[in-house]
């Protein structure tokens, strides 16, 4: 299960505060983070920033909560400088149709797109047929929605490239898949190495 953070910058934050503490200082048991990204020459909408962090399932979120109701847990709150330099604008729940330990270096093409209504194992199906027509790329991870609990449109492919130039067969040519419509798209890095 991925819990997933969408992160804003406040432009009132000076940037060098905003890229030292946006890499997070959060060491959970057993959260591990598999993507910190940002999007890279304004080439997206929303969200500017993501964090994605694998948990081991929902019950984590009831351990956060009591963490953070706790002495400990008020007093990392108070102290962190995280939280005063990042704006956490949204979270969300995702189950991992395809996963990857950490997202790797390189020019991430996130697709966002509507599953809604497809069931994990054909969401994959149809991920996996279209990764082999792709003319580039390597599939690294598609995320679905649990519920409603995540922003409009709900789920996320994530197509890894060296470079824009390697990207761009697939961005004037990406396969078409009928009954999964792409509603936006937008190019990111791992975070530090985007071009905000």
């Amino acid at each position: 299960m991925i819990f997933g953070e969408y992160i804003e910058r406040d432009p009132a934050i000076p940037i060098q505060l905003f890229r030292h503490h946006g890499r997070q200082d959060w060491v959970g048991d057993g959260d591990v983070m598999v993507a910190n990204l940002g999007r890279t020459m304004r080439l997206s909408g929303e969200p500017h920033y993501m964090v994605w962090w694998r948990i081991k399932g929902v019950d984590r979120i009831d351990e956060w909560e009591a963490h953070f109701r706790s002495p400990e847990g008020r007093l990392y709150q108070a102290e962190t400088p995280v939280t005063h330099a990042v704006r956490f604008a949204r979270n969300g729940l995702y189950d991992e149709v395809i996963g990857v330990d950490a997202l790797p270096s390189g020019l991430h093409l996130i697709e966002f797109f509507d599953a809604d209504g497809i069931a994990a194992g054909e969401l994959r199906r149809l991920c996996e047929a279209r990764a082999k027509a792709a003319p580039a790329g390597r599939l690294v991870a598609v995320l679905k929605r649990i519920g409603k609990l995540a922003p409009d449109p709900g789920s996320m492919a994530v197509w890894t490239f060296a470079s824009y130039l390697a990207a761009e067969p697939f961005l004037r040519s990406a396969p078409d898949t009928p009954g999964l419509p792409i509603v936006s798209a937008g190019l990111y890095r791992n975070f530090g190495e985007e071009i905000a």
